[in-house]
């Protein structure tokens, strides 16, 4: 039997079958609120019970609103918490409330070093009482242990983490389940964002998935989206 043939067979299973994957697994994962990535995604959604990295190249580029749909999903089906460990701004609570994110169910923490970010995530995380954590860490302070932990500890309680991470970070090994490039590309019909998948549980990378982002003016700059953030308070250090 050749090799094509025997891939034909149906008790063979391949990554790019990835969008055949039995019902009951779909519908396992938060919906992103884009029908194509979610059709991309092992469990149609973020992962419920996974660490999940986004790479990005400068903060406001789109990583937000990126995730606001399945948060305000979350926020409408469970009544835990929404965590932010060490934003790099203080976010912006009507912003939050025209997207329907409910701020009282957000807990912000502001710890004075990453030993102190790593111990409330995993506190945060053990305790079960968040259902989603969103993370900005050191990043030359980060470790490979570190983020199994996390991983670890967030299957165990069921517990969407969020670390946002510096492109150059790409390169670096990680135990994470879903890993995302979130870039913005010029060219002469104007800005646009996309979406790489560089890992992802059940099938290969995917590259540059356009994306229409919630909220998302037609003239859309990610110089425009950093001086919003800009305009909201820093936090002392």
């Amino acid at each position: 039997m050749s090799l094509q043939n025997l891939l034909s067979k149906k008790f063979i299973w391949r990554a790019c079958d990835l969008t055949d994957l039995p019902r009951a697994e779909s519908a396992s994962g938060i919906p992103t609120g884009i029908a194509d990535l979610d059709l991309l995604l092992y469990g149609r959604g973020w992962p419920r019970d996974a660490l999940v990295e986004v790479f990005i190249d400068v903060h406001g580029c789109g990583e937000l609103r990126l995730l606001m749909p399945a948060l305000r999903h979350l926020i409408r089906e469970e009544a835990r918490w929404i965590a932010w460990v060490n934003p790099p701004f203080v976010p912006y609570a009507p912003a939050l409330g025209s997207m329907e994110i409910d701020v009282h169910r957000v807990l912000l923490v502001y710890p004075n070093s990453h030993r102190e970010a790593l111990w409330a995530m995993e506190k945060i995380v053990e305790s079960g009482s968040c259902s989603a954590v969103l993370a900005w860490l050191s990043e030359h302070e980060l470790k490979a242990k570190q983020l199994r932990r996390i991983q670890t500890r967030a299957k165990a309680t069921r517990v969407w983490v969020t670390i946002f991470r510096p492109m150059q970070a790409v390169v670096d090994p990680s135990p994470a389940e879903l890993r995302i490039r979130l870039r913005n590309l010029r060219s002469d019909a104007g800005e646009k964002t996309t979406l790489s998948i560089l890992k992802r549980k059940g099938g290969w990378a995917v590259s540059d998935l356009p994306l229409q982002l919630q909220g998302c003016p037609d003239d859309f700059s990610a110089e425009r989206m950093a001086g919003h953030w800009n305009q909201w308070r820093q936090v002392e250090r």
